[in-house]
């Protein structure tokens, strides 16, 4: 028949995990939390130095603006420590940023790359 797809049992499972809030694999023994702000529900992943935010209200069409302003106070939040100036970059879905926490033990940050405008 054209238009069916069989997903068997692995295309379920595999379905079902993509759409969950997991953390990337660095963030997978850190602290989860739930939060809500302004009535968006958000699922955080953080330990002392970084956080990753998830959001899991399904809106129709969120700002970026908004949203990252929105994860920035989820992660906030969630870990109890401010977000370091610069690190904080995401979508309209997930957000990622490094912790300024007092008994962090500190990072190093190196961009991968860097734009240089043309003269």
């Amino acid at each position: 028949m054209i238009g069916q797809v069989s997903l068997g049992p692995l295309g379920v499972v595999l379905l079902l995990l993509g759409a969950c809030a997991s953390p990337s694999v660095p963030m997978l023994s850190a602290t989860r939390s739930e939060v809500d702000i302004d009535g968006v529900g958000f699922t955080v992943h953080h330990d002392r130095t970084r956080a990753e935010v998830v959001r899991t209200t399904p809106l129709a069409e969120p700002g970026l603006r908004p949203m990252l302003l929105m994860s920035r106070t989820a992660m906030e939040t969630a870990s109890g420590c401010p977000i370091r100036p610069g690190t904080l970059y995401g979508d309209r879905v997930m957000a990622e940023a490094f912790l300024d926490c007092p008994d962090s033990p500190g990072v190093t940050l190196r961009p991968a790359w860097v734009f240089t405008p043309p003269q």
